[in-house]
């Protein structure tokens, strides 16, 4: 991740492609979707972006309601964001920010810079920035890859397995609470109803510090490990922190749709996914298992006084 202030992310990469090619995949709706939306629409002409043209984009369990703000071909487009993301529990989470992306020629390759701003100063307002930043990541790794080499790889950039959690990086509010030392760990903020780390006894509030033998210490670590099992099955060593103390469990990877957000809204409308998530969370509600916010778990981590 570049360095820069914590309300904002920036990814460059170069690009041995036309500059009026890169503006297209970047600045149109049909572009977008050659490279990284299930689908996308617009308000305007398809190829011709303006100003106050609106955006629906689709990320699988994700939606975003995009306004562009800033039009100057080939070089400057940003849109106001609106992201609408699905929880656990079926609940939608709006988040806010803006995003821009400037061209520059560069010889025979365009420099692309996109810088995402906005984030809230808050542990979801971090979780956003953090998935958003290594999504963006590869995201622009298959743009590369389609317009340099033709193959779409975003189903492989994705389909890496997962745990079944929404986790961040351990900040400075996080630490005292879990103890913890600040980026030496994966809070979880959610757990999925009948995920992986679920059926192998975590919760909300744990800290993950290393999976497989490799350790997590932050997010983008997090995530580059369990990557590493792509292809693979695996049922990795997962190690823990609750309650201060160190523990470890056998989590078996999953790439269930409702876990990795792969999902094909064309034949599974996020309507059904919403109840089915639902649903699954009233019944561990209901064996007693509850799924906690996160108050409910900043509650029960912090060390008694005692």
């Amino acid at each position: 991740m570049i360095p820069c202030p914590l309300d904002r992310t920036v990814n460059i990469t170069y690009l041995e492609a036309p500059l009026e090619r890169v503006w297209w995949s970047v600045a149109t709706a049909p572009g977008s979707s050659s490279y990284l939306t299930y689908y996308a629409r617009t308000t305007g002409a398809e190829d011709e972006p303006k100003i106050g043209d609106r955006y629906t984009l689709n990320y699988g369990d994700i939606n975003n309601e995009s306004v562009v703000i800033r039009c100057e071909p080939p070089h400057h487009i940003a849109f106001a964001d609106t992201y609408d993301s699905m929880d656990p529990d079926g609940r939608t989470v709006r988040y806010l920010v803006s995003t821009a992306y400037t061209l520059e020629q560069q010889g025979a390759f365009v420099k692309l810079t996109l810088e995402v701003t906005g984030f809230e100063p808050t542990t979801h307002g971090q979780w956003f920035r953090e998935c958003l930043e290594m999504g963006w990541r590869r995201s622009l790794m298959n743009l590369k890859s389609v317009l340099e080499l033709g193959l779409d790889l975003r189903i492989e950039m994705f389909s890496y397995p997962r745990l079944g959690v929404a986790n961040c990086t351990v900040n400075e509010e996080q630490s005292p609470m879990v103890c913890v030392p600040v980026r030496e760990g994966n809070y979880l903020l959610q757990v999925f109803p009948n995920s992986p780390v679920d059926r192998a006894g975590m919760q909300a509030g744990d800290v993950i510090v290393e999976i497989g033998g490799m350790p997590t210490p932050d997010y983008p670590a997090f995530v580059r490990t369990i990557s590493s099992f792509y292809g693979k099955t695996a049922e990795p060593v997962v190690v823990y922190v609750r309650d201060g103390v160190r523990c470890e469990t056998t989590v078996r990877l999953s790439l269930d749709e409702t876990f990795t957000g792969l999902i094909d809204i064309e034949e599974t409308p996020l309507e059904e996914v919403r109840k089915k998530r639902e649903l699954l969370a009233r019944q561990r509600s209901g064996s007693g298992s509850l799924w906690k916010t996160d108050e409910a778990v900043r509650s029960e981590s912090v060390p008694d006084s005692k």
